[in-house]
């Protein structure tokens, strides 16, 4: 997507480190829960911003953002789901207001761009386009990349070798990044239709069949990685990893959700290298066949 540029990445670089040090700043030493200090509000307030959502209405959102996963892939109760639908149609509601805002005075943001090109080829995109991508966006913007952190700062504690080992040499953060993606992606398995019949692996898949492809599987499959099950940081070849998909499908996000992992474990691993996993916690992960992280990850911070 053209809104999706380098350039628009790059920008934002600053305001990470900047967001993710205020978090990591007002951790107190002791027993804390990674999840909410860090792992969510940091990926929020980046994709909020990166949209250009101000910086008021980030707690709101957030609010309303909430628990959607359950609506569209888990089993919530009745009252749950209407709940959530609520907070959905006040979501979108807000989505329209602050659209046709940016069309009329559009400004330097993602949002602003893609109105630009609106304007360019009034053909390309309608305002309830933006609209869509602005709402569907900011879900999948942040709940992946907090499920993904999660994962990823569980398993490097689960490995303390490895642990000391980035925060010995933090030049290894970008290739850990990737095993941790190939590893325990946050999405390991996914929904799809089929166009046109087709053949798999000697499986005639008719056309119009929903098919549940398994990323994760594909990750560990030992045709591709050699001993998949093994989790390694300096495996050479771990980027050919499917966590953000494949061809037009792939992930539009993968740049931000890539920089927002190393920048919290940069971060964590020069002031937190003798952080541990609290033991004997239980991990509670959302009840969906699509999305996986932990809902609190409790450490022990170091004084």
């Amino acid at each position: 997507m053209t809104g999706f540029s380098p350039r628009r990445i790059a920008a934002l670089e600053p305001k990470v480190w900047a967001k993710a040090t205020e978090l990591v700043d007002a951790i107190k030493p002791g027993q804390v829960d990674l999840v909410s200090a860090l792992t969510y509000p940091l990926p929020a307030y980046m994709i909020f911003t990166f949209i250009g959502f101000p910086d008021e209405d980030m707690d709101m959102l957030k609010s309303w953002c909430g628990n959607r996963i359950a609506f569209s892939w888990g089993r919530p109760s009745g009252d749950e789901q209407r709940e959530i639908a609520t907070n959905m149609t006040h979501y979108w509601e807000y989505c329209e207001n602050f659209v046709a805002e940016r069309a009329a005075r559009p400004v330097d943001d993602f949002t602003s761009d893609l109105i630009r090109i609106r304007e360019e080829n009034p053909e390309a995109l309608s305002l309830e386009d933006i609209t869509n991508v602005a709402y569907g966006l900011s879900f999948a913007g942040h709940e992946t990349t907090t499920s993904f952190t999660g994962n990823a700062i569980r398993q490097l504690l689960a490995n303390p070798e490895q642990w000391a080992a980035i925060c010995s040499d933090r030049g290894l953060i970008s290739k850990a990044v990737e095993e941790l993606l190939r590893y325990d992606s946050s999405i390991p398995a996914w929904r799809r239709v089929t166009t046109r019949a087709v053949d798999v692996g000697g499986v005639e898949i008719p056309a119009e069949a929903k098919v549940l492809i398994l990323l994760g599987a594909a990750n560990r499959d030992p045709k591709h990685f050699e001993d998949p099950e093994t989790f390694d940081i300096r495996r050479g070849d771990s980027r050919r990893h499917l966590a953000f998909g494949k061809g037009i499908h792939y992930c539009i996000g993968a740049p931000l959700a890539r920089m927002e992992a190393r920048i919290a474990l940069d971060l964590l691993a020069q002031r937190a290298p003798e952080m541990r996993l609290t033991q004997d916690q239980d991990f509670d992960f959302p009840a969906n066949v699509s999305f996986r992280g932990p809902r609190s990850l409790l450490v022990e911070w170091p004084g």
